[in-house]
Protein backbone atom coordinates (compact mmCIF):
# COMPACT_ATOMS: atom_id res chain seq x y z
CA UNK A 1 0.00 0.00 0.00
CA UNK A 2 3.03 2.05 0.61
CA UNK A 3 3.81 2.65 -3.23
CA UNK A 4 -0.20 3.74 -4.19
CA UNK A 5 -1.81 6.70 -4.71
CA UNK A 6 -5.52 5.25 -4.36
CA UNK A 7 -7.30 1.78 -3.07
CA UNK A 8 -10.10 0.66 -5.02
CA UNK A 9 -12.34 -1.72 -2.84
CA UNK A 10 -14.39 -4.08 -4.23
CA UNK A 11 -14.04 -7.34 -2.06
CA UNK A 12 -16.83 -8.58 -0.05
CA UNK A 13 -19.26 -5.90 1.41
CA UNK A 14 -18.20 -7.17 5.20
CA UNK A 15 -14.39 -6.15 4.54
CA UNK A 16 -15.35 -2.58 3.06
CA UNK A 17 -15.06 -0.56 6.46
CA UNK A 18 -12.28 -2.03 7.28
CA UNK A 19 -10.22 -1.79 4.24
CA UNK A 20 -11.21 1.59 3.47
CA UNK A 21 -10.30 2.81 7.07
CA UNK A 22 -7.11 1.08 7.04
CA UNK A 23 -6.50 2.94 3.19
CA UNK A 24 -7.43 6.60 4.84
CA UNK A 25 -5.34 6.06 7.75
CA UNK A 26 -2.63 5.39 5.53
CA UNK A 27 -2.89 8.44 3.64
CA UNK A 28 -4.64 7.07 0.31
CA UNK A 29 -7.73 8.22 -1.78
CA UNK A 30 -9.97 6.22 -1.53
CA UNK A 31 -12.94 4.24 -3.63
CA UNK A 32 -14.91 1.68 -2.18
CA UNK A 33 -17.80 -0.29 -4.05
CA UNK A 34 -21.47 -0.38 -2.17
CA UNK A 35 -22.65 -1.85 0.21
CA UNK A 36 -20.45 0.35 3.01
CA UNK A 37 -20.93 -1.93 5.61
CA UNK A 38 -23.54 -5.06 6.19
CA UNK A 39 -24.45 -4.07 9.70
CA UNK A 40 -24.40 -0.93 12.12
CA UNK A 41 -20.80 -1.48 13.42
CA UNK A 42 -19.28 -1.65 9.94
CA UNK A 43 -21.36 1.66 8.83
CA UNK A 44 -19.78 3.38 12.29
CA UNK A 45 -16.76 2.52 11.07
CA UNK A 46 -16.99 3.88 7.21
CA UNK A 47 -18.24 7.00 8.70
CA UNK A 48 -15.42 7.60 11.03
CA UNK A 49 -13.09 6.66 8.17
CA UNK A 50 -15.44 9.22 6.28
CA UNK A 51 -14.79 12.06 9.11
CA UNK A 52 -11.05 10.93 8.73
CA UNK A 53 -10.40 11.26 4.92
CA UNK A 54 -12.24 15.01 5.46
CA UNK A 55 -9.14 15.91 8.21
CA UNK A 56 -6.08 14.00 5.84
CA UNK A 57 -8.41 15.81 3.00
CA UNK A 58 -8.65 12.74 1.30
CA UNK A 59 -10.96 11.71 -1.52
CA UNK A 60 -13.91 8.62 -0.73
CA UNK A 61 -16.09 7.97 -3.38
CA UNK A 62 -18.29 5.43 -3.70
CA UNK A 63 -19.96 3.36 -5.53
CA UNK A 64 -23.05 4.13 -5.48
CA UNK A 65 -23.41 5.58 -8.92
CA UNK A 66 -26.54 6.76 -9.08
CA UNK A 67 -25.53 10.21 -7.82
CA UNK A 68 -22.89 10.42 -10.76
CA UNK A 69 -25.19 9.80 -13.44
CA UNK A 70 -26.35 13.13 -14.88
CA UNK A 71 -29.76 12.12 -16.35
CA UNK A 72 -30.80 10.39 -12.98
CA UNK A 73 -29.41 13.48 -11.38
CA UNK A 74 -32.05 15.96 -13.92
CA UNK A 75 -34.44 14.11 -13.10
CA UNK A 76 -34.07 14.20 -9.35
CA UNK A 77 -33.98 17.89 -9.89
CA UNK A 78 -36.93 17.85 -11.73
CA UNK A 79 -38.59 16.23 -8.96
CA UNK A 80 -37.61 18.57 -6.38
CA UNK A 81 -38.76 21.75 -8.15
CA UNK A 82 -41.97 19.99 -8.24
CA UNK A 83 -42.67 18.61 -11.76
CA UNK A 84 -44.34 15.82 -10.48
CA UNK A 85 -46.14 17.78 -7.44
CA UNK A 86 -46.20 16.44 -4.17
CA UNK A 87 -44.21 12.94 -3.78
CA UNK A 88 -46.73 10.35 -2.97
CA UNK A 89 -44.89 7.00 -2.62
CA UNK A 90 -41.72 5.24 -4.23
CA UNK A 91 -41.60 1.88 -5.94
CA UNK A 92 -38.28 -0.07 -6.66
CA UNK A 93 -37.59 -3.02 -8.54
CA UNK A 94 -34.17 -5.00 -8.94
CA UNK A 95 -35.31 -8.16 -9.99
CA UNK A 96 -33.14 -10.31 -12.35
CA UNK A 97 -31.40 -13.98 -12.06
CA UNK A 98 -28.76 -14.97 -9.99
CA UNK A 99 -25.59 -13.19 -10.57
CA UNK A 100 -22.20 -14.17 -10.09
CA UNK A 101 -23.00 -17.69 -10.05
CA UNK A 102 -19.19 -20.13 -9.76
CA UNK A 103 -19.04 -23.72 -9.32
CA UNK A 104 -16.89 -24.75 -6.65
CA UNK A 105 -13.81 -25.54 -7.56
CA UNK A 106 -11.91 -29.31 -6.22
CA UNK A 107 -9.85 -29.10 -3.60
CA UNK A 108 -10.99 -25.12 -2.00
CA UNK A 109 -11.92 -25.59 1.76
CA UNK A 110 -14.95 -24.19 2.81
CA UNK A 111 -13.63 -20.53 3.75
CA UNK A 112 -11.67 -19.97 0.56
CA UNK A 113 -15.07 -21.62 -1.48
CA UNK A 114 -17.45 -19.00 0.39
CA UNK A 115 -15.01 -16.39 -0.28
CA UNK A 116 -14.42 -16.65 -3.98
CA UNK A 117 -18.71 -16.74 -4.10
CA UNK A 118 -18.95 -13.84 -1.91
CA UNK A 119 -22.28 -12.39 -3.23
CA UNK A 120 -24.35 -16.02 -2.51
CA UNK A 121 -23.36 -15.84 1.55
CA UNK A 122 -24.90 -13.48 4.03
CA UNK A 123 -21.97 -12.86 6.05
CA UNK A 124 -19.48 -11.56 3.41
CA UNK A 125 -22.26 -9.65 1.47
CA UNK A 126 -25.31 -8.81 3.83
CA UNK A 127 -28.23 -10.23 1.17
CA UNK A 128 -29.41 -8.54 -1.10
CA UNK A 129 -31.37 -5.65 0.37
CA UNK A 130 -27.52 -4.30 1.13
CA UNK A 131 -25.91 -5.79 -1.71
CA UNK A 132 -27.93 -5.02 -4.50
CA UNK A 133 -31.11 -3.31 -3.39
CA UNK A 134 -29.27 -0.48 -1.86
CA UNK A 135 -28.90 1.30 -5.20
CA UNK A 136 -32.38 1.97 -5.45
CA UNK A 137 -32.92 2.94 -1.47
CA UNK A 138 -29.99 5.64 -2.44
CA UNK A 139 -32.01 7.33 -5.03
CA UNK A 140 -35.43 6.71 -3.20
CA UNK A 141 -33.01 8.57 -0.65
CA UNK A 142 -32.18 11.43 -3.30
CA UNK A 143 -35.35 11.96 -4.17
CA UNK A 144 -36.59 12.27 -0.19
CA UNK A 145 -33.58 15.19 0.50
CA UNK A 146 -31.72 12.31 2.08
CA UNK A 147 -33.64 11.92 4.83
CA UNK A 148 -34.47 7.82 6.03
CA UNK A 149 -37.46 6.28 6.75
CA UNK A 150 -38.60 5.76 10.34
CA UNK A 151 -39.24 1.94 10.00
CA UNK A 152 -40.45 -0.87 7.63
CA UNK A 153 -41.45 -4.33 7.67
CA UNK A 154 -40.77 -7.06 4.73
CA UNK A 155 -40.69 -10.07 3.50
CA UNK A 156 -38.64 -12.60 2.26
CA UNK A 157 -37.11 -16.51 1.65
CA UNK A 158 -35.40 -19.16 -0.40
CA UNK A 159 -38.27 -20.35 -2.93
CA UNK A 160 -36.08 -22.24 -5.44
CA UNK A 161 -32.73 -20.73 -6.09
CA UNK A 162 -31.74 -23.29 -2.50
CA UNK A 163 -28.94 -25.44 -4.88
CA UNK A 164 -25.41 -25.30 -2.73
CA UNK A 165 -23.95 -23.44 -5.45
CA UNK A 166 -26.28 -20.37 -4.47
CA UNK A 167 -25.01 -20.44 -0.67
CA UNK A 168 -27.35 -19.21 1.98
CA UNK A 169 -28.40 -15.66 0.87
CA UNK A 170 -32.62 -15.14 0.25
CA UNK A 171 -33.49 -15.33 -3.50
CA UNK A 172 -36.67 -12.92 -3.12
CA UNK A 173 -37.26 -10.00 -0.47
CA UNK A 174 -40.16 -7.44 -0.17
CA UNK A 175 -39.67 -4.09 2.06
CA UNK A 176 -42.41 -1.34 2.78
CA UNK A 177 -40.19 1.88 4.25
CA UNK A 178 -42.17 4.60 5.73
CA UNK A 179 -40.99 8.53 6.40
CA UNK A 180 -42.29 10.47 8.75
CA UNK A 181 -44.22 12.42 6.17
CA UNK A 182 -46.14 9.37 5.47
CA UNK A 183 -44.69 8.61 2.31
CA UNK A 184 -43.63 5.17 1.35
CA UNK A 185 -40.77 3.20 -0.46
CA UNK A 186 -42.53 -0.12 -1.87
CA UNK A 187 -38.87 -2.28 -2.29
CA UNK A 188 -38.50 -5.47 -4.09
CA UNK A 189 -35.58 -7.26 -5.05
CA UNK A 190 -35.46 -10.72 -6.36
CA UNK A 191 -32.40 -13.22 -7.60
CA UNK A 192 -34.57 -16.46 -9.75
CA UNK A 193 -34.72 -17.62 -13.34
CA UNK A 194 -37.69 -17.77 -15.43
CA UNK A 195 -39.23 -14.80 -14.14
CA UNK A 196 -40.22 -10.83 -15.16
CA UNK A 197 -37.12 -9.09 -14.91
CA UNK A 198 -37.09 -5.32 -13.74
CA UNK A 199 -34.05 -2.09 -12.68
CA UNK A 200 -36.44 0.35 -12.36
CA UNK A 201 -36.87 3.72 -9.80
CA UNK A 202 -40.54 4.85 -10.15
CA UNK A 203 -41.92 7.86 -7.88
CA UNK A 204 -45.48 9.16 -8.40
CA UNK A 205 -46.42 12.18 -7.33
CA UNK A 206 -49.87 14.51 -6.90
CA UNK A 207 -49.16 15.72 -10.67
CA UNK A 208 -47.58 12.87 -12.18
CA UNK A 209 -44.83 10.32 -12.47
CA UNK A 210 -41.02 9.97 -12.95
CA UNK A 211 -39.19 7.21 -13.96
CA UNK A 212 -35.27 7.60 -12.67
CA UNK A 213 -33.45 5.38 -14.58
CA UNK A 214 -35.01 5.83 -17.61
CA UNK A 215 -34.76 9.78 -17.21
CA UNK A 216 -38.77 10.56 -17.64
CA UNK A 217 -41.28 12.60 -16.35
CA UNK A 218 -44.73 12.25 -17.26
CA UNK A 219 -48.42 13.86 -16.48
CA UNK A 220 -48.96 17.53 -15.96
CA UNK A 221 -45.19 18.05 -17.09
CA UNK A 222 -44.31 15.88 -19.98
CA UNK A 223 -40.24 15.84 -20.29
CA UNK A 224 -37.52 13.06 -21.43
CA UNK A 225 -33.83 13.54 -20.55
CA UNK A 226 -31.53 12.88 -24.21
CA UNK A 227 -28.08 12.79 -23.42
CA UNK A 228 -25.96 10.27 -22.20
CA UNK A 229 -23.76 9.34 -19.37
CA UNK A 230 -21.89 6.13 -18.08
CA UNK A 231 -22.01 6.52 -14.59
CA UNK A 232 -19.32 4.05 -13.82
CA UNK A 233 -17.07 5.58 -15.64
CA UNK A 234 -17.44 8.87 -14.23
CA UNK A 235 -17.22 8.60 -10.83
CA UNK A 236 -13.99 8.00 -11.34
CA UNK A 237 -13.28 10.45 -13.75
CA UNK A 238 -14.60 12.29 -10.71
CA UNK A 239 -12.35 10.79 -8.34
CA UNK A 240 -9.18 11.62 -10.09
CA UNK A 241 -9.95 14.92 -10.91
CA UNK A 242 -10.66 15.79 -7.49
CA UNK A 243 -7.23 13.68 -6.91
CA UNK A 244 -5.36 15.79 -9.59
CA UNK A 245 -6.97 19.36 -8.62
CA UNK A 246 -6.39 18.86 -5.05
CA UNK A 247 -9.98 19.50 -3.93
CA UNK A 248 -11.16 16.12 -2.36
CA UNK A 249 -14.69 15.26 -2.87
CA UNK A 250 -16.14 12.32 -0.28
CA UNK A 251 -18.97 10.95 -0.43
CA UNK A 252 -19.28 9.53 2.95
CA UNK A 253 -22.66 11.13 3.90
CA UNK A 254 -25.01 9.34 1.91
CA UNK A 255 -22.96 6.63 1.38
CA UNK A 256 -23.27 5.67 4.89
CA UNK A 257 -26.94 6.81 5.49
CA UNK A 258 -28.03 4.84 1.84
CA UNK A 259 -26.54 1.14 3.17
CA UNK A 260 -28.20 1.69 6.43
CA UNK A 261 -31.53 1.97 5.18
CA UNK A 262 -30.66 -1.49 3.39
CA UNK A 263 -29.28 -3.22 6.40
CA UNK A 264 -32.71 -1.85 8.22
CA UNK A 265 -34.27 -3.34 5.23
CA UNK A 266 -32.77 -6.72 5.50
Amino acid sequence: IESSDVVLIANAAKFHPLHAMTAIRAGKHVFVEKPHGIDPAGIKLMQRASELAKQKRLCLVSGLQSRYHEGYAETVQRIHDGAIGDVVTIEENFLRAPYVVINRKPGLTELQWQCSTQYHFRWLSGDDVPQSLVHNLDRSSWVMHNKVPVKCHGLGGRSSMTEPIYGDVFDHHSVVYEFESGVRIYAFCRTTTGCHNDSSSVVLGSKGKADITRYRIWGETNWRWQGRCNPYQREHDVLFAAIRSGSPVNNGDYMARSTMVGVMGQ
